[in-house]
Formats: C-alpha cells, sequence, structure tokens
C-alpha cells in the first residue's frame, strides 16, 4: 500500500500524503478491531467455562456470526452467544445459528437474548423441537400479536408444561393462544392459565359433576386425563365437543 502511496505522489504532489495517511489510519483501525476480537473472545471464554479445547471451536462461530452481519459489535455478539451456549448447550454451525435467531428476535420483537432463548429451551426440552423450530413458533406468535402485554415468554415458559399434559403439541399450544386472543382476550397469561386450572381440576376429582353434567363418564375422563399424551387429547376433545354442544 506505501509503494502505492509513493507511486501516486510521483504523478500526483498530494496524493502521497494523503494515501499515507490514510493507510496509517486503516492499520490503527485494524489494531483496534483486533483487540476488540480479543476482548470479545475473553468474554465469550469467560462466560461460558469453555475449555481449551472447545476455544477455537468458538472463536470461528463468534467471527462466523459476526461476518453474516449479525450483532451491533462483536462484543455483542460474543455476549448474545455465550448466553446462548450458557443455556441451551449447542456448539457449532447449531450454536450460530441459534444466536443469529435470539439478535434477530431481540432487534425486531424487542426480546431480551436470555429470555428467549429459555423459552426456546423449554419448547425444545418438552415436545422435542429443533432450535430452529421452537424460534420460528416465537417469531409467528409475535406476528399474530401474542406479545402485545409483553407476556408471551413468560407465559409460554409457565404453561408450556400443561399444555404438553394434556397431550397438546406446541403447534396446538399457540394455534389455540392465537384463538383466544383473536377472542378478545386481553392477555394470553389467562389462556395459560386457563388451560393448567383445567388440567389441574379435571384430575384432581373438581371436574366430577361437570362430567357428569356433560353426559360423560368421570372413571373414564380421569384415567384418560391422568394418562397424558393421545389419551389425555381424546378427553379433551370430548370435553370441548360436549361442551359446544350445550344449548
Amino acid at each position: 500500500f506505501k509503494d502505492k502511496a509513493k507511486d501516486a505522489y510521483e504523478t500526483i504532489n498530494k496524493g502521497g500524503d494523503m494515501l499515507a495517511g490514510a493507510a496509517v489510519a486503516g492499520a490503527g483501525f485494524a489494531a483496534k478491531l483486533g483487540m476488540d476480537f480479543d476482548s470479545a473472545l475473553a468474554t465469550l471464554i469467560s462466560r461460558t467455562g469453555a475449555t481449551k479445547e472447545e476455544i477455537d471451536a468458538l472463536n470461528t462461530s463468534m467471527e462466523n456470526v459476526y461476518a453474516n452481519n449479525w450483532g451491533e459489535s462483536i462484543e455483542d455478539v460474543a455476549e448474545s452467544m455465550a448466553t446462548v451456549k450458557t443455556n441451551v448447550k449447542l456448539s457449532g454451525e447449531e450454536l450460530e445459528r441459534t444466536t443469529e435467531y435470539a439478535i434477530l428476535l431481540r432487534d425486531t420483537f424487542d426480546f431480551d437474548v436470555n429470555e428467549s432463548t429459555r423459552t426456546a429451551k423449554m419448547l425444545m426440552d418438552q415436545y422435542g423441537m429443533s432450535a430452529k423450530d421452537a424460534y420460528n413458533l416465537i417469531v409467528q406468535g409475535a406476528q399474530n400479536g401474542l406479545d402485545k402485554n409483553g407476556d408471551l415468554l413468560d407465559t409460554i415458559n409457565e404453561y408450556g408444561v400443561h399444555f404438553e399434559q394434556l397431550g397438546l403439541s406446541a403447534e396446538d399450544m399457540f394455534n389455540m393462544l392465537v384463538n383466544g386472543a383473536e377472542e378478545g382476550t386481553w392477555s394470553v397469561d389467562k389462556l395459560g392459565d386457563a388451560v393448567k386450572e383445567f388440567g389441574i381440576r379435571v384430575k384432581d376429582g373438581t371436574a366430577d359433576d361437570a362430567f357428569k353434567a356433560l353426559g360423560l363418564s368421570v372413571d373414564e375422563m380421569k384415567k384418560k386425563f391422568g394418562a397424558g399424551g393421545k389419551e389425555a387429547k381424546d378427553a379433551l376433545t370430548k370435553v370441548t365437543k360436549a361442551l359446544f354442544e350445550m344449548e
């Protein structure tokens, strides 16, 4: 670069001075960026407790995410990746993609990286889905207005297990939340709580008289709800059908 600057100076008097100055500035920027990367890697290592064998892979993942234009800075990428790594225990490309999902949710819907990562982890553990599918559901929920009160992530975290105990899939849960919100329920937390209370009452005897009034077998319903999975979902379908058929 300096040779090019010298040649230019010989051709255009002041050009060499300008280019030489640019070379110095460029070197200074490169040095600062290098220090920023070192600092970011140190943050990633300390936050994750990475072993010596893991450091190179983490460094590569951090650089890949930053090179794909994610994050406000390399330090921001490091902190986000550390949170994902700590909460979800991923590595390699899966860690990179999940970090990108978390940053996208933060920048688009103002979802905290830690909170969205915990929610995705709950969906992954409870329903056996991938990080990509978990984040897709969260995004679709937000796009459908489920976070209008800022409680979507808390609702999924708190009540996801209760939907699953009734044999409902993650897609069922989000569809029910969307349907309830569209019918005018002001908070998805109230919808989640209704499912939780329903799940408790159909098993503890509180709903026995209601089963009788609906013309359903108390013993059969309690057995099915207690079994969970497909049995519980079948029972839920029967109860729902009976409720909707009432005058």
